[in-house]
Order: C-alpha cells, then structure tokens, then sequence
C-alpha cells in the first residue's frame, strides 16, 4: 500500500511551476490554516468565553492537546488528514469544555465566588500556600464534576470556596492590615502623633475595627476590606501631614507655598471649565463653583443620553416603516411629551432627594435622600416630604404599574443583605398603598441586597448612595 504523500511536497511542486505573481508556499499554508482551523477557533473561542480551562480542565486539556498536534504537523508539513482528525477532535472536545463549564458555574456558584474574592486581596502573592491549596481542591471537584459525580464534586467544591475564604482572610491581614501596622511605625517615627494626631487615631481606630471585624466573621470580609482601606490611607495622609508640618518648622516650605500648591492642582481643574477661580478666603468658593459644573454636566448627560435613546428608537422605526410618516409624527410627539412629563417630575426634587432616569419605556426615581438607620427598614418622619413628593410624582402616572427596589451597600452577608433589602422595599410599598391611589396589583417590592451596586463600596458617600430605595415605573405612555 502506499504511503500517504506529504501535502506540502504537492504544494511545493505545484507552486514551482507558478509565475511569481502567484500566492508562495508560505502564504498558500497561511491560507489553507484559516480554512482548516476555523471551526477549532471557533470551539476554542467559546471555550475559553466559559472559563473551560477552570470549570472543565480535562475536556479543555484534551482539545488543546489536538489542536497544538494538529500545529505541529501542519508545521512540518505532515498529512492533511491527520490535521483534520486532530482539529475534529479538538473541537468536540473544546465543545464538551464548553458545555460542562456552564454546568460547573451553576454547580461552583459560591466556590467561584469565593476564589474571586481571594484573587481581588491578591491571595496569589500574599497567601501563595492557601491559594495553591484552594486551587488544586477546585480542580479536584470540576474533575469529579467532568465525571459524573455530583456529590463528591460538591464535597470538593465546598472545600475549596473554605480554602478560597481562608486565602483571601490572610491576603487582607498581609496585604492591609500588615502593612498599614508598618506605617503606622512609620508614622510615629515621623511624630505623626503629634503633628496629625486626628488622623493618625483615625488610622488606628480603623485598624482596630477591620481586625475586630475579621475576627468575628471571617465570611463576610467587604467591610474589614474596606475599613483596612481606609485605615491605610488615613496613616499615610497622617506621615503626609506630618512630613509637612516638620518641612515647615525647618524653614524648607511655608503654608504659604503649601497653600499655592493645592490652589494650582484646583485652578487646573477649573480650566477644563473655563472658570476664574479666586481663593480670597479659601477654597471653599472654587470647589463649589467647580461642583456646580460637574453637575450641570452630569445632567446635561443624562438629558442627551435619553435622546440619543429616543433618536436610535426613531431611525430604527424610520427603517422599518420607511412608508409610514405619519406613524413617525405620532412617536416624535409622544416623545416630546414623555419628555415634558420627566421634566415635570425631575422638579418635584432636589438633587438631595432623588435622581429622575429614564429607562427604555421606564421611568426610575432613585431616592437618594430615602436612607434607612444600619440594620432597620423603618420609615422616619424626616422622611416624609420626600414621600409626599414621591406622591406627586406616581400621581403623574396614572395606572401605571410599579416596582419598588430595595438596595443595600457591601456590608453585611449576603443574606442579611437581601432580607433587609426586601424589607425595606416593603416598607415603602405599605406606604404608597396607604397614601396613593396605585392598586395592590399594580405594585411590587424587590428586594435586590448588595447586588445591584450605583457607586463605590470601599467609600462611606459611594456605600450611602447604594443603601437606596429606586422606584421603577412603566407608564401607560
């Protein structure tokens, strides 16, 4: 029988013969791997989309061992059809990846979970034994899951988000609460005491309360994360604090200088306005003047946003009905008015009280100034103007129905966090129902926990805005 002809030796042959305008071997191999491997990509592609080579890492091993043979001998020239053999293999196999992964996902929710968590403290470099320990036993429980064994992969996943946990509570102790120690040597080395006393108890403080809150609850670490955080950059604004005042007592600077300094960063700042800013008595005037453009910024945005949405919306409609002008009108003029009617309910509040968005058909009133006491889902009087205007704003669209979503910042396990959640999205649904026309089977409490974040938890401002109450409407337009 005789051997298979090496298909580069054809391709040589063939080419050799070719007037030099045509494609060289090089480029015709280039060509005809595209061709060959493009289904391999493709499976490859998804797999790596699922994480398989985590969730699955037999199935991925398995395709990438074809795909890297199927390489080698396109390389050296070697049989067209065991190239192919080998691409086939590594697609099924990248597509079983794939598959599994997604059941992996479903299976290791919380393990994954827990791994993120540890990557984010930087358990790799701080907690290098504990990580490869939590590795090696999520690879164990996917392996077992690749397998069919559904009990002993749960047996193992459970150990591994342990050890996960274990990784990421040693990184923050390395990571934060180590180091912030050192500086806060530093710091006294520096008469930080002294010269900064207010935040370098500031920093202590923190410290104290993230390695309190560590101690307590090992599975719950957003808040120590963030009180380490804080801690930290409290003891070196402290050695910051410190290091000036001791450059002011050698004669090296002067407030004055200090002061120029900070004034310059801040006029930088109002030239992206085109503001003339003075500081007569302070920066007080400056930085107001400066917020006051961010704001108008931000609404601006916000305005342009909704029609941007609104023109998309058109053109879409304008492409599909190109025929139907008239129809075209009605929804520009209803548009107009949804607008006039947002305009209308954005007045009824301060920027204090809550933020009017417009969503697709939905309207979002998200009651920023509706916060709730640490741990209670009670309504307060001082809340009740802002109610009274929530009223007036849900009068404004009648029978329309309505979800209330209760929201909390990172603090907090997960759970707690949903159920305080749900009730304080309870709370404000008994009170429209009591105080608003709306029909029970119009409105709906959602409690959605830390999950839906709007600003940064590692800040006392961004976790307040997060602690919130949104009222979604969707009007009968």
């Amino acid at each position: 029988m005789a051997r298979p002809v090496c298909f580069l030796f054809l391709l040589l042959l063939a080419t050799a013969t070719l007037p030099q305008a045509h494609a060289q071997p090089s480029e015709v191999i280039a060509e005809l791997r595209s061709s060959l491997f493009e289904s391999a990509n493709s499976a490859l592609e998804r797999a790596n989309g699922a994480k398989a080579n985590l969730l699955s890492p037999t199935n991925y091993a398995k395709g990438a061992e074809y795909y890297r043979s199927a390489e080698a001998t396109l390389t050296r020239g070697g049989n067209i059809e065991s190239i192919r053999r080998d691409l086939d293999r590594a697609t099924k196999a990248f597509l079983e990846a794939a598959e599994q992964a997604g059941l992996a996902a479903t299976t290791f929710e919380t393990a994954i979970s827990a791994r993120d968590d540890a990557m984010s403290a930087n358990a790799q470099n701080y907690a290098t034994d504990q990580w490869q320990e939590a590795e090696v036993s999520f690879r164990d429980a996917a392996i077992r899951l690749e397998k069919g064994s559904l009990e002993r992969a749960q047996r193992e996943g459970t150990l591994a988000e342990n050890e996960f946990r274990a990784a990421e509570l040693t990184a923050i102790k390395v990571n934060y609460l180590d180091e912030t120690r050192t500086l806060l040597d530093t710091a006294r080395d520096v008469r930080a005491p002294r010269y900064a006393p207010r935040s370098y108890e500031r920093a202590s403080s923190l410290l104290e309360q993230a390695t309190t809150a560590l101690d307590t609850n090992r599975y719950d670490t957003d808040e120590p994360r963030s009180l380490a955080s804080a801690a930290k950059h409290q003891v070196l604004h402290a050695i910051y604090v410190a290091r000036l005042e001791q450059a002011i007592r050698s004669g090296d600077a002067t407030l004055e200088t200090i002061l120029l300094d900070w004034e310059s960063s801040i006029t930088t700042l109002a030239d992206l306005f085109d503001l003339a800013v003075y500081y007569d008595e302070g920066q007080t005037d400056a930085v107001e003047q400066i917020r006051a453009e961010i704001q108008k910024l931000q609404a601006s945005n916000t305005s342009l946003n909704a029609k941007l949405e609104d023109r998309e919306f058109q053109l879409q409609t304008l492409i599909q009905e190109t025929a139907s002008m008239e129809r075209l009108s009605k929804l520009v003029a209803r548009q107009e008015r949804q607008q006039e009617k947002l305009a209308k309910v954005e007045a009824l509040f301060t920027e204090n009280e809550a933020i009017v968005l417009r969503q697709g058909e939905a309207v979002i009133i998200r009651m920023v100034g509706l916060n709730f006491d640490t741990g209670s889902a009670v309504l307060k009087p001082e809340h009740a103007v802002l109610l009274g205007s929530l009223e007036r704003a849900i009068n404004e669209f009648p029978e329309s129905n309505i979800v209330v979503e209760g929201h909390t910042d990172a603090f907090g396990s997960d759970t707690t966090n949903l159920v305080l959640s749900q009730k304080r999205a309870d709370a404000v649904q008994q009170y429209l129902l009591d105080h608003t026309p709306v029909s029970p089977a119009n409105l709906t409490a959602l409690g959605y926990g830390e999950s839906r974040p709007v600003a940064n938890n590692e800040t006392p401002e961004g976790r307040k805005r997060n602690r919130r109450i949104d009222v979604v409407i969707y009007p009968k337009w």
